[in-house]
C-alpha cells in the first residue's frame, strides 16, 4: 500500500500548504530494550496510564523488604544472582528501541508514541513528524523534530521486525521504528525519504 498517495492531501492540510510531503509510512515504536526512567517524576509519568491501585503497588515495590534473618528458602533462591538475570531479553531479541538521555528527541518521540495504533511517520523537507489517525481523514500531530536534527536512518531488521528502521538524532539519541513485521517496502521508503 502506498500511504503517501493515500494520505498526502490529509497530511498537507495538517502540516501546512508550503510543506511537500515526501513519505507517509506506518509508524510504531519497535519492540526492544528501553532506558530506565532517570527520575521519580519520569517513572510516575510513564506509569501514569495505569490504574491508581496498580501504580501504588509498583511504587511500593522494594519498600517492604523482609529482615535478612527472616527469609524463606524461596526468597533466598530467588535473590541469588543467577547468570541469566544479567541478560536483557528485550535487548537480545529486539535490540534497543530507545536510546538517549531523558528529554532527548528520541525519548520524547518514544514517550509520545508508545502504545498507540494508527500512527504514521511523515517526512517533509522541514521535519520528521508522527501523526495519529483519529478518524478516517482526520489526523493529529503527536511528535515532531526538525529535519536537520535527523542524523541518520538505517534499516535494521530483527526477528518479526523486518521493517525496522533506526533513526539517530543530533543530540545523540536514537529510536527504532517498526514499519512492518515481514515486509521491508515501507522501511525502505522511510530511509529513502530521510536520506535520498
Amino acid at each position: 500500500m502506498d500511504y503517501t498517495k493515500i494520505y498526502r492531501a490529509d497530511m498537507a492540510t495538517l502540516l501546512g500548504p508550503d510543506e511537500n510531503v515526501f513519505a507517509v509510512v506506518p509508524y510504531r515504536l519497535a519492540f526492544g530494550a528501553e532506558p530506565p526512567p532517570a527520575t521519580p517524576e519520569e517513572a510516575e509519568r510513564r506509569l501514569g496510564s495505569l490504574p491508581r491501585g496498580l501504580r501504588r503497588r509498583v511504587a511500593d515495590l522494594g519498600t517492604h523488604e523482609r529482615p535478612p534473618g527472616n527469609r524463606t528458602l524461596l526468597h533466598r533462591v530467588l535473590d541469588f544472582d543467577w547468570p541469566w538475570d544479567r541478560v536483557d531479553v528485550d535487548e537480545k531479541i529486539g535490540g534497543t528501541a530507545v536510546g538517549g538521555a531523558p528529554g532527548s528527541i528520541g525519548v520524547r518521540f518514544a514517550d509520545a508514541t508508545r502504545d498507540r495504533v494508527g500512527q504514521f511517520a511523515v517526512v517533509t523537507a522541514q521535519r520528521l513528524a508522527v501523526a495519529h489517525q483519529q478518524a478516517k481523514d482526520r489526523f493529529a500531530l503527536v511528535a515532531e523534530a526538525p529535519r536537520a536534527d535527523v542524523v541518520s536512518a538505517v534499516r535494521r531488521g530483527r526477528l518479526l521486525q523486518r521493517g525496522r528502521v533506526v533513526i539517530a538524532f543530533a543530540d545523540g539519541s536514537a529510536i527504532a521504528v517498526n514499519t512492518g513485521i515481514l515486509l521491508t517496502k515501507q522501511a525502505k521508503r522511510l530511509v529513502a525519504a530521510l536520506y535520498p
